[in-house]
């Protein structure tokens, strides 16, 4: 991939399993923003490294998809995960 150490922090193959498919999965964790929705998003950066992804892929035709992960720290993000926990919390559970 692109310099490696600058757009990926690292990479490995996951498998789907449902009852009807298999699917190898390429996962990236990236150390850039993956979404125009996080600050510091660098459409360019972000596409260089789906160019790359893009080409392993074609380069390896038994992996079936890809998924990009950023672990680019978003604070205001991960505040919106604190702020529904003590909603989730006070929910009752259901009984079946």
């Amino acid at each position: 991939m692109v310099n490696p150490n600058r757009l990926v922090k690292s990479a490995w193959i996951a498998a789907e399993v449902t009852r009807d498919s298999a699917e190898k999965i390429l996962v990236v964790e990236a150390y850039v923003a993956v979404s125009p929705l996080e600050s510091g998003f660098d459409a360019g950066r972000y596409g260089q490294l789906v160019e790359d992804v893009r080409r392993i892929l074609a380069d390896n035709p038994d992996i079936d998809r890809a998924s990009i992960l950023s672990v680019h720290r978003e604070s205001r993000c991960a505040a919106l995960f604190r702020r529904a926990a003590p909603e989730e919390a006070a929910k009752p559970e259901l009984v079946a």
